[in-house]
């Protein structure tokens, strides 16, 4: 059965009553996970760069708060700073190599199981590169996470950005490829529906993908708003990208990746519509 998920927005989230109370990012970030839960998502998912940054201190503190009652997070994204220059790493790799294993062990300690590699600043091939030099280091990025990542339980997802954002992996089929090329457990796909369209990839592409496709996401294109909520875009994408998910037998997760101009009115409106793509047979 396919999961449904909400991926957590920076800013302020304050319950009502305690607004004149300040809070911690972890504090801000448990308040926004038991909202999504309490709305009725089956998970949810938050950046991997800010949940790596937090102080040893906040990280007791939200492993405390996941443990009396699971915040629900299966996933993580942005994970690298656009500083890391993946593709030509040069005499920063072992910065690189530490900050990959600090971050699958924080996302081990809330058991989350895929890290997406979107992060299209950091991954980006530095004009004038060589691009097999470029692919070349990113291929080490990759089996580097792999390596520590399949011992952990955290699978690395190559997320298919648009050529707004990185210059290379830009496509699901392209993205595919390079998984199959690297051939390794701890390194799959994702496949986002906005991302997509922004590229002009049908969503039936992503049935050609088999059991390497472990994760998605969905917004509307152009302008990134929640999944029911076209502006000029065509509302049937998402739509497809649902219908070409269930054909195709995948159970993995999708994520709603979107804007949020009102998070706590907008949280269960989404729910709403991605239920309507992704019904679910009565008990």
């Amino acid at each position: 059965m396919i999961k449904l998920g909400c991926c957590i927005p920076g800013g302020s989230f304050m319950p009502e009553g305690v607004a004149e109370v300040p809070q911690s990012a972890a504090e801000q970030l448990a308040a926004k996970c038991r909202y999504v839960l309490e709305c009725g998502f089956d998970f949810t998912e938050c950046g991997g760069l800010m949940l790596a940054g937090m102080s040893d201190e906040e990280l007791d503190w939200l492993e405390a708060e996941n443990r009396k009652s699971s915040l629900g997070l299966r996933a993580v994204n942005s994970i690298f700073s656009p500083n890391y220059k993946l593709a030509a790493p040069g005499e920063n790799w072992d910065a690189v190599a530490a900050y990959i294993k600090r971050l699958i062990d924080v996302l081990s300690r809330f058991g989350i199981r895929y890290a997406v590699f979107g992060s299209g600043a950091a991954r980006s091939i530095p004009e004038g590169m060589e691009r097999e030099e470029g692919l070349a280091n990113l291929r080490r990025v990759m089996n580097y996470f792999a390596d520590y990542g399949e011992e952990k339980g955290v699978t690395l997802v190559i997320e298919p950005l648009r050529a707004r954002e990185t210059n290379v992996f830009r496509t699901v089929p392209e993205s595919d490829k390079e998984v199959c090329l690297l051939n390794r457990p701890g390194v799959r796909l994702l496949a986002d529906a906005f991302h997509m369209a922004e590229e002009g990839t049908p969503p039936e592409a992503v049935e050609n993908c088999g059991d390497r496709l472990l994760h998605c996401h969905m917004a509307e294109a152009p302008d990134r708003t929640c999944p029911g909520q076209p502006t000029t875009g065509d509302i049937t994408l998402n739509q497809r990208f649902a219908a070409s998910l269930i054909r195709s037998g995948y159970e993995g997760g999708v994520s709603a990746e979107c804007s949020f101009p009102d998070f706590k009115k907008n949280v269960p409106e989404v729910l709403t519509y991605m239920r309507k793509l992704f019904p679910r047979e009565e008990n």
